[in-house]
């Protein structure tokens, strides 16, 4: 295999040396999740630059082809894997789903089978053109594919630039120094690969994409030492911890106390007394078995501490695992936080709320009966004249639209007032009420049973044509008059005269309909009493 160095072909080397090493490096941190990732990231260069170097040199133009599918192993994974890097390094990780991860996937994984049969559709591909000979250039033209997988890495990385600027605009040193210098070392190859794609090049066919990740190399490695990247933790604890609100208590894997801050301290009883060493189960026994009952992972619980003998301190305690490693837990963090002011505020809202409730049922209550005694007449318990005429405009209103009939008739009850001089006004309102329950229990359930005034009553008939509703008060007049009603140790026996209209063939309005069936209850009077008249029925 005849090779030819070239400069580039020894910088894409370089690159390849160069990432290899920030891998190895970024390794060590693999305890971080970013750690990981970066090292894959740079495992990808390493690979995409050293396919890319050996391709540079050979003259052979199969064997160019070859290693420029060899480059793909690298280079499709290598947008993907920074993407995911930056997610990572930037705390975002919880948006990476795994149906995001799947389509990530795919995309590298087609795009390589893609290049590796090439020679049958062309889609990465399309022709090669010999370029500078010096050099030992081969210009690749690029197939459908390959725009729409370059379309895709652009994106990826628009939106991981975005991440990172959207960060440094609020971040401090030496954090805003790494987030630069990752910044930096991504777009200068990812400004490259546009132009090349362009065809925006000095030098017509020569790929600068992958010589640009020498830099991407250097950057992170300058970044790793210098800026300590994925390993610098900020330590101001005694600043931070010690003047906290909030209590902290730090235990170590068996629920010992190994730090405990001033907060924690005033919020737990005989907190003064606390030495580093003691268990969770002494200082904090109620929290302690809670705790044991759970899953041991995370666990929230507001606590009652009693202060006097009418007071109580509430504090609200969250207790968290600290996972450094994978199956390796170091330490757990108890949270406090002083709750007391907060909890007797609700519980003095929920105990108005209470009695607001109480008062709010009582008042609906009273609304409810005052509506029902205004509707009411209270001597028989049944409708009275204001309920009758506000319910009869809407069985009027319903029967006009569902095209139906409403009866309604009219009741007296024959020579009351004898009843009245006979036996006493006492009797005569039993009579009255006793003649209601039987209305009521006579008529169908739908009907409405109103008393009009005095000795008189009227029944609404929704949907009953006259002869229906006559036939109804028929036998209901004559079940009447063979009753006697015991009142009082007194025998009784009354019979009714009654008037039946219907609407709207008596008349289109309540009035009208009511002043006829006030004309038939007249006549059957006239008639001799005891009796019912339907003027349809006559006509």
């Amino acid at each position: 295999m005849n090779y030819l160095i070239t400069p580039h072909g020894l910088i894409l080397f370089i690159t390849a040396a160069l990432s290899s090493i920030v891998s190895v490096v970024a390794w060590q941190r693999q305890y971080r999740h970013s750690g990981k990732m970066l090292t894959l990231f740079m495992l990808s260069i390493a690979v995409w630059a050293l396919g890319s170097g050996v391709e540079v040199g050979v003259t052979a133009f199969t064997t160019k082809i070859l290693w420029s599918k060899i480059t793909y192993f690298g280079f499709v994974f290598a947008a993907p894997l920074c993407f995911l890097f930056i997610f990572s390094y930037t705390n975002n990780w919880k948006w990476i789903k795994t149906p995001y991860l799947i389509v990530i996937a795919l995309m590298s994984l087609i795009t390589l089978l893609l290049a590796w049969t090439n020679e049958y559709h062309g889609l990465i591909w399309s022709a090669f053109i010999p370029g500078d000979r010096q050099l030992n250039i081969l210009i690749y033209e690029h197939g459908v594919w390959f725009w729409v997988f370059e379309l895709f890495q652009l994106v990826l990385y628009v939106i991981s630039l975005t991440i990172l600027l959207k960060d440094l605009r609020v971040q401090k040193s030496p954090y805003r120094e790494q987030t630069l210098t990752i910044i930096i070392a991504t777009l200068m190859p990812a400004v490259a690969g546009v132009l090349y794609s362009l065809n925006i090049s000095p030098i017509p066919g020569l790929d600068w994409m992958p010589i640009f990740t020498f830099f991407t190399g250097f950057l992170f490695t300058w970044s790793l030492y210098h800026h300590h990247l994925l390993d610098l933790v900020p330590v101001a604890r005694d600043v931070l911890v010690d003047q906290m609100l909030d209590g902290m208590i730090l235990l170590d894997d068996q629920h010992r106390i190994i730090d405990i801050n001033p907060s924690a301290r005033n919020m737990i009883r005989n907190g003064e007394k606390i030495k580093i060493g003691d268990t969770l189960s002494d200082t904090m026994p109620d929290f302690y078995a809670s705790l044991t009952r759970g899953d041991g992972r995370s666990s929230t619980q507001i606590l009652s501490f009693k202060e006097t003998t009418t007071n109580n301190r509430f504090v609200d305690v969250r207790f968290t695992l600290i996972q450094r490693e994978k199956n390796s837990i170091n330490c757990s963090l108890l949270i406090l936080r002083d709750i007391t002011k907060r909890k007797n505020i609700e519980d003095s809202l929920n105990q108005a709320n209470r009695e607001l409730e109480i008062r709010l049922e009582e008042i609906q209550n009273l609304q409810a009966k005052l509506r029902e005694e205004s509707i009411r007449d209270p001597l028989t318990n049944l409708y009275n004249r204001r309920y009758l005429e506000d319910s009869l405009r809407r069985e009027f209103a319903h029967a006009h639209r569902e095209k139906f009939p409403v009866s309604i008739i009219m009741i007296d009850i024959d020579h009351f007032k004898r009843v009245n001089d006979t036996h006493g006004h006492t009797v005569g309102d039993r009579v009255l009420q006793e003649l209601s329950n039987l209305l009521v229990a006579s008529f169908r359930t739908e009907d409405i049973v109103c008393r009009y005034g005095g000795e008189e009553f009227i029944v609404v008939m929704p949907g009953a044509s006259a002869r229906i509703a006559f036939q109804r008060t028929e036998d209901f007049r004559k079940a009447l008059e063979e009753k006697t009603m015991s009142i009082s140790k007194k025998q009784i026996n009354i019979t009714i005269s009654a008037g039946v209209a219907v609407y709207p063939s008596d008349g289109e309005t309540v009035d009208l309909v009511i002043s006829e069936a006030d004309k038939s209850l007249y006549q059957a009077k006239a008639s001799g009493r005891n009796r019912v008249i339907a003027g349809q029925l006559v006509n």
